[in-house]
């Protein structure tokens, strides 16, 4: 268990100065930010991140699930049309 929370420690840093480094790469840190402004902007980030994954989650599992419906829909139209002809060649 503590492998695994230094791990996320360790992944929380490194995000926080990916966000850091794109804040100052895009303009909106500057050598003269306060901490405060930093710690704005990595908040906002994180937020963001979050936030887009989450979206994307939902949305990858909304077209998975109406991919799935949809074949769920053609086989039982095919077990369908497979038992009318059953029971045409038994009559």
């Amino acid at each position: 268990m503590g492998t695994l929370l230094k791990y996320l420690f360790y992944a929380l840093v490194i995000l926080a100065i990916y966000f850091i480094a794109v804040g100052f790469y895009r303009g909106k840190l500057t050598g003269d930010s306060t901490v405060s402004e930093v710690a704005e902007h990595v908040t906002s980030q994180t937020g963001d991140t979050i936030k887009d994954g989450y979206d994307t989650t939902k949305e990858a599992i909304q077209n998975t699930l109406s991919s799935a419906e949809s074949k769920a829909q053609k086989d039982v139209r095919e077990i369908k049309i497979e038992t009318n002809e059953i029971v045409r060649d038994v009559q």
